[in-house]
């Protein structure tokens, strides 16, 4: 395992790949600058995805945006923590995280590639770097897959990463909620009720249907910012994996022309 924060002096005593060449024409250059900027974004959430949870918490997802910001121009980063969302009244979101040592975070990224009036895209993803189940606890057998409930988080981080570096002319803001499902002392009880950011109340049954409280509050968050479209991608449910198999994602949506796109 070598962590991709490891100091300069380790990487340079690995053996590393250093150098790759293509022959190809100027006519070339584009195609090349495109392919270079999706596998950025792919390794990125591969990366982000495959790290220990020790590692990998709220926290350190709200960094990694912080350091992808400061390394390109043109990006904005704020990383809202548990008193700011508890002001937003995203109950439902700090319902899950409360029975985690891990405190939430809350990452807004923005690339404004296009004028400042275009309306914006949003990606939502899920950002659950740990997921027990909470009190309605997960079996021990395969618990060490639930690292990869953050792989939503991931993917959109990715995404977000090959737009800005390809310069897209959009406009386009990502949203993160990042939380650790946890059955501590003060984890949420199944029959808890929670109110949303929206002012809605979910009474909850099982605590390991955590993906969908989380993301409720930040898809009400995103439309602070009036986007055209939103995406949102999560590892949702187990159920998906039972009626679609390992090789196929499931797709729901309000909007078949986008849907086809």
């Amino acid at each position: 395992f070598k962590p991709r924060d490891r100091s300069a002096s380790e990487r340079t005593k690995a053996t590393e790949l250093r150098a790759l060449a293509f022959a190809a024409t100027e006519a070339d250059a584009g195609v090349l600058a495109q392919a270079t900027a999706i596998a950025k974004g792919v390794r990125f959430a591969r990366e982000l995805g495959n790290l220990p949870p020790n590692i990998c918490t709220p926290a350190y997802l709200g960094e990694q945006a912080q350091k992808l910001a400061a390394e390109h121009a043109g990006v904005t980063c704020e990383v809202l923590e548990e008193a700011e969302m508890k002001k937003l009244g995203m109950g439902a979101l700090l319902g899950v995280a409360q029975g985690s040592a891990n405190k939430p975070r809350l990452i807004v990224l923005q690339w404004n590639g296009a004028a400042a009036g275009d309306k914006p895209y949003a990606l939502v993803g899920k950002g659950v770097t740990f997921d027990t189940g909470g009190i309605s606890i997960k079996p021990s057998a395969g618990m060490e897959e639930m690292k990869f409930d953050m792989c939503g988080a991931a993917g959109v981080l990715g995404a977000f990463l090959t737009a800005v570096e390809l310069k897209l002319k959009l406009n386009l803001v990502c949203v993160v909620p990042a939380v650790e499902n946890m059955p501590g002392s003060n984890a949420q009880r199944p029959s808890d009720v929670v109110t949303t950011m929206s002012g809605q109340t979910v009474e909850v049954l099982n605590t390991d249907a955590e993906g969908r409280l989380i993301l409720c509050d930040a898809l009400t968050y995103v439309q602070k910012y009036q986007p055209q479209v939103i995406i949102d991608a999560a590892t949702l449910t187990g159920a998906c994996v039972v009626a679609l198999g390992k090789h196929a994602s499931g797709l729901m949506t309000t909007d078949d022309e986008l849907a086809d796109q």
